[in-house]
């Protein structure tokens, strides 16, 4: 059993979907992140904490976004949170 964070978002003007993996078997025992259909980019978190977790993957989507314009889908700029 996986637990998932998902999001739509708007990237550079195109519909898209951030996704945080939070574990396979037991919270933080695998963990991805994701960018609409691209392939899973793992990470090795510390922590059993879900909130940790998923502050951990928007970091790293954040700066894997870094430089592109990522908006709600209303329009408003994405907060991180």
């Amino acid at each position: 059993m996986s637990i998932r964070w998902l999001k739509n978002v708007i990237i550079d003007n195109e519909k898209t979907t951030l996704e945080i993996q939070l574990g396979e078997h037991h919270i933080g025992d695998k963990c991805y992140t994701r960018i609409g259909n691209d392939i899973e980019n793992w990470f090795v978190t510390g922590s059993k904490v879900r909130e940790d977790i998923i502050s951990e993957g928007l970091e790293i989507l954040k700066k894997r976004l870094s430089g592109k314009k990522v908006t709600f889908p209303d329009g408003r700029e994405y907060d991180w949170n």
